[in-house]
């Protein structure tokens, strides 16, 4: 199926979990981000239970020090 990651479209498998999908696409670099499918943060402890859809548009956020 297609999504949408960071801007940029993607195939992946079907049922795909969010968590999979930011362990392939990130590794284990996974603190000190936040995670919006179409427009809405999903909470981290969510990660591993949310199904992604075709055409969901993911978008990861990392977190930056500035002053």
């Amino acid at each position: 199926m297609e999504i949408t990651f960071n801007k940029q479209k993607q195939s992946i498998e079907a049922q795909t979990s969010l968590q999979s999908l930011l362990k392939e696409k990130l590794g284990e670099r996974q603190n000190g981000i936040a995670v919006a499918i179409n427009q809405t943060i999903v909470p981290k402890k969510r990660w591993a239970t949310h199904a992604l859809h075709p055409n969901d548009q993911v978008l990861v956020i990392t977190a930056t020090q500035g002053g």
